[in-house]
């Protein structure tokens, strides 16, 4: 079906960056973009309100963005869907219903996780790592789980892709014209989300600028801050190591970080699904989403 069709490409297109936190969708465009009529376009676009991914608006629907609280409440329930399926998977795995193909999978997933992150691509090491993830769900057999996982993922995802949009624009947030640090607004886009704390900057005068007060976004103190795969727990050199747009704001929460560890606690959690040891990958699954 058409619906069907305007629903998976819309999904790709937003989870990948496309169409980015902020940007208005409207039935008109979209359906010239996909070739189809405003129909199926309608139709798809409510079931991308339903999954959370859009939110109407005074024209069309936007792309959401969850802010802060709302991001640690997902890693929260990702973290223990993820500890859940592991566990099953391992469960089935015992019971003989899991085939070689999908535990090689699991392991190619493992070790092209570990290899990007070796060569200091986190960005790519993060999505392989989510790529286990789902796999170890779909081993699990669990249809509410895995649908649960790949909705709160997707949520995630544009999280992750917009706190790291407004890392890079903070990057070049300064300009220097005589000597003098000129202070540039985000556009409000970027912003969207983060607590009205669009940056943290002063003015010539040294008065914060844009709402900036320098206190962290709400919710950033909470326990569990680490989250799930992933944690935000800041580490480096024994300590989980990754990317950041600082403490203000959601990107603690966005932006992905993975464990130098990371191989060891993959090893950890393949070796007990395949053994069919449920309790083992329900304790390594736990250490790995909390770090």
């Amino acid at each position: 079906m058409q619906a069907d069709a305007a629903y998976a490409r819309l999904r790709e297109a937003i989870v990948d960056g496309q169409y980015p936190a902020g940007a208005r969708l409207t039935e008109v465009e979209i359906a010239e973009t996909l070739g189809m009529s405003r129909t199926p376009v309608r139709e798809a676009l409510r079931r991308l309100a339903g999954d959370g991914l859009v939110r109407a608006s005074d024209r069309g629907v936007i792309v959401d963005l969850m802010d802060e609280e709302e991001a640690w409440h997902a890693r929260t329930v990702r973290a223990a869907l993820d500890v859940l399926v592991a566990e099953l998977a391992a469960r089935r795995q015992k019971a003989g219903e899991v085939s070689p193909a999908a535990l090689r999978a699991a392991e190619e997933a493992a070790a092209s996780a570990q290899t990007y992150l070796e060569r200091g691509d986190t960005d790519e090491a993060y999505r392989h790592d989510q790529r286990l993830h789902r796999q170890i769900a779909e081993i699990a057999g669990n249809p509410v789980a895995l649908q649960m996982l790949d909705r709160l993922a997707d949520r995630l995802e544009v999280a992750r892709l917009a706190a790291a949009s407004r890392a890079e624009r903070l990057k070049n947030i300064e300009k220097k014209v005589d000597g003098i640090h000129l202070v540039t607004k985000v556009p409000a886009a970027v912003g969207a989300g983060f607590d009205g704390d669009v940056m943290n900057g002063l003015d010539l005068n040294g008065h914060a600028v844009n709402g900036a007060n320098g206190s962290r976004g709400a919710g950033a103190d909470k326990p569990g801050d680490e989250g799930a795969s992933g944690s935000a727990s800041m580490k480096k050199n024994g300590k989980r190591a990754g990317g950041t747009v600082g403490d203000d704001g959601m990107g603690r929460l966005a932006v992905p970080v993975l464990s130098p560890d990371l191989a060891e606690e993959h090893r950890r959690l393949l070796d007990a699904i395949a053994a069919g040891q449920p309790a083992a990958a329900w304790l390594a699954a736990r250490e790995h989403a909390h770090g």
